[in-house]
């Protein structure tokens, strides 16, 4: 999205809530609501890359305008916007997307709800802001996403919402008055019709409401009484979350950041840091790359070199990373150290180039940790490495200055600690089978159905009827719901060579 976007859908959101005459909780569920509304966006990445030709980031933003009912309309998108980014290699691809567009964006924006309701519970939102994530890209006609209510059976936030995203997201393009054409030709039929007529009798009013110098400052001081605040003993909660909603983006880093974390606070108590310490390099650690998502995913799974322009984004993300953290007072220690995890003592690190002097132990130890899990992990242009190997480069990269002695020994110590398998005495969460966790892992490694059943060894339909009963048990509705739900009960296998 545009910068900001969220912050203005916000802004514009409360004030029409409180045009429509809503209660002061209601106000609140749409407050929350629209700032959390692209929390899943990373569970639809794959399903918005192959569209795109990789570029994930240009599919979130182009088909947030998109009438998904509106075939028509949905095919011009795709093809004067889409087909551009395809290029001669991914012409093939392309179309073969493009032929199950219809199936395909429906499908990952239903991931994105789900994991948008998922990971907001986890962040502290109430029940009905949770639910109305869960209905966030419903209709008023209840096409297109037909396993969603429509009309009343809609959460009225989601649909207040909603309204507003896709009216601000116009405003921001074409103005006023293409964003009231867009809302009068969709009314009765994707937005609830007495709300598009509300926001119709007062669009002017309500778009010159949103300041031209601080939209930060304008959303704070928007938030209804009582602020919902955040207990210390939740920010690792928090920091969890926030691991997942980065690690989901691809396959190859489902776990990643968790892995990271676990790593990282192990050597920092192995090192001699007091548990105060440790646990800001493990917060660090959860939220590390947390700038990842300004990154096309094409970029992280490109097998060859990167050339320069994506050379300079992937230098960027710590720096984003960085800054996204540090606008929360609670985390600025944590984001710190986050920004410094691709840092060297040789100054060849990015994304300042600081010299050893300038990095703190805490750092060290993240960046040697970011390192051994990463090598330790499939990526798209190789497989994992095996633990020895791993050392082996982690002890050149000491011999040439690079790495801290001390880091590294921590490390090592840390990464031959035994590691939680994620089955209780009780046996697996939810009552799930062996068998129901290897298709569990299979879903959260990426792969379908087909792949799945010639792994196991087992037919298409067995393996349908295991997704079926494990979706039941765990309450998942797609397979980003399924993931997520790997991840939280630490049930996803990295790779170990």
């Amino acid at each position: 999205m545009p910068a900001e976007s969220a912050l203005r859908d916000t802004v514009l959101a409360v004030e029409l809530a409180r045009l429509a005459g809503w209660s002061a909780a209601d106000v609140s569920d749409v407050y929350y609501l629209a700032l959390l509304y692209h929390m899943g966006c990373t569970g639809a990445v794959a399903a918005q890359s192959r569209l795109g030709g990789g570029d994930d980031i240009n599919v979130r933003r182009w088909m947030s305008e998109a009438d998904f009912a509106d075939r028509p309309a949905l095919m011009r998108i795709v093809v004067t916007r889409l087909a551009g980014q395809w290029g001669p290699s991914g012409l093939a691809q392309g179309i073969a997307s493009l032929a199950t567009a219809g199936r395909d964006m429906p499908e990952a924006l239903a991931n994105i709800a789900e994991a948008a309701a998922r990971l907001s519970q986890r962040l502290g939102a109430s029940p009905r802001v949770t639910e109305a994530l869960s209905h966030a890209y419903g209709r008023w006609d209840g096409e297109v996403f037909t396993s969603l209510p429509s009309a009343e059976g809609l959460s009225p936030a989601a649909r207040l919402v909603h309204l507003v995203h896709v009216a601000q997201i116009y405003h921001q393009t074409g103005g006023g008055q293409v964003a009231d054409a867009i809302v009068r030709q969709r009314s009765g039929t994707e937005f609830d019709p007495e709300l598009a007529r509300l926001w119709l009798q007062n669009s002017h009013d309500l778009l010159h409401t949103l300041s031209l110098d601080s939209v930060w400052d304008q959303v704070l001081s928007a938030e209804p009484e009582p602020h919902r605040r955040v207990a210390p003993s939740h920010l690792d909660e928090i920091g969890r979350a926030l691991a997942d909603f980065v690690d989901l983006a691809s396959p190859f880093t489902h776990g990643h950041s968790t892995g990271v974390a676990r790593l990282a606070e192990a050597a920092a108590l192995n090192a001699g840091l007091v548990p105060d310490d440790a646990a800001t390099v493990r917060r660090a650690a959860q939220v590390h790359d947390l700038g990842m998502v300004s990154v096309p995913n094409r970029v992280w799974i490109k097998r060859g070199s990167l050339n320069q322009s994506e050379w300079e984004r992937v230098r960027l993300h710590p720096y984003h990373t960085q800054r996204i953290l540090s606008l929360a007072a609670p985390l600025r220690a944590s984001a710190t150290i986050a920004g410094l995890h691709h840092e060297r003592l040789d100054g060849s690190g990015y994304h300042v180039g600081l010299p050893a002097n300038a990095l703190p132990f805490t750092a060290r130890l993240l960046a040697v940790a970011e390192i051994y899990q990463s090598m330790s992990e499939d990526r798209a242009w190789r497989p994992a490495l095996k633990p020895d190997e791993v050392a082996r480069q982690l002890q050149r990269e000491v011999a040439a200055r690079r790495l801290d002695s001390r880091a590294v020994e921590a490390m090592l110590l840390a990464a031959g600690q035994p590691k939680q398998k994620g089955r209780s005495s009780h046996g697996w969460p939810a009552g799930l089978t062996d068998r129901e966790v290897d298709v569990l892992r299979a879903i959260a490694r990426g792969l379908a159905n087909k792949q799945i059943a010639g792994e196991l060894h087992v037919s298409q339909a067995t393996v349908h009827t295991h997704v079926i009963n494990l979706y039941g048990k765990i309450g998942a509705k797609t397979r980003t719901g399924a993931t997520l739900f790997a991840l939280e009960h630490d049930l996803v296998q990295v790779a170990t060579g």
